[in-house]
């Protein structure tokens, strides 16, 4: 198992695929010409296409702003304006994205269905928590809102808003969470190969 603590200066920020926003890269998986999966953080300034992801299954999460309707061309629309809900669909899914009111901020997860398959959950902390068991070959904790300290295999991390503790092979591992002042928002992002997925 291996535990790392990452802060904005670990993140990657570049350009979308087809040029239209910036995203900021949390955490990258290996997989030879083309990543597995990517977790990152979109800043969409303004309405317009999605980047074509084909072979790619993705879930997508509202962090801040009024929100977004996408329109896609095989599926009905979908409105994304109730912040920390995930939404799944098919990265090769023609997307056209019209803002509801100004920029927003979504969190996404991208898993190669070839690789596995991703899950992403919020969860509001406020003290502590029941144990949280792993299950993916990575798991992301992401500190949306707050702080919060989170415990496994004997260490302690203490996120502040915008950090992430990202966890490699630590299925069947139990993390201790808990937010030690005011309430908090965490985002549980896991990865699992098709393998553990049985």
């Amino acid at each position: 198992m291996n535990v790392r603590h990452l802060t904005a200066s670990d993140y990657v920020v570049q350009a979308w695929k087809n040029g239209g926003g910036i995203t900021t890269q949390i955490a990258v998986g290996a997989g030879g010409d083309r990543w597995s999966w990517r977790a990152s953080i979109a800043d969409v300034a303004q309405s317009g296409p999605f980047s074509d992801f084909a072979g790619y299954d993705r879930i997508i999460m509202l962090m801040e702003g009024d929100g977004m309707l996408l329109s896609f061309d095989s599926l009905p629309a979908r409105r994304i304006d109730a912040p920390f809900r995930p939404f799944a669909f098919d990265g090769a899914t023609k997307t056209d994205c019209r803002l509801l009111g100004g920029p927003v901020r979504d969190l996404n997860l991208m898993v190669d269905r070839v690789y596995g398959r991703g899950s992403m959950v919020a969860t509001a902390l406020d003290g502590p928590i029941a144990p949280v068991t792993l299950h993916g070959a990575c798991d992301l904790l992401h500190c949306a809102a707050g702080s919060v300290e989170a415990g496994v295999a004997g260490a302690r991390i203490c996120l502040a808003a915008g950090d992430t503790v990202r966890i490699d092979d630590g299925a069947g591992m139990e993390l201790i969470l808990s937010a030690p002042a005011a309430a908090a928002t965490l985002v549980h992002m896991s990865v699992q190969t098709h393998r553990e997925a049985r």
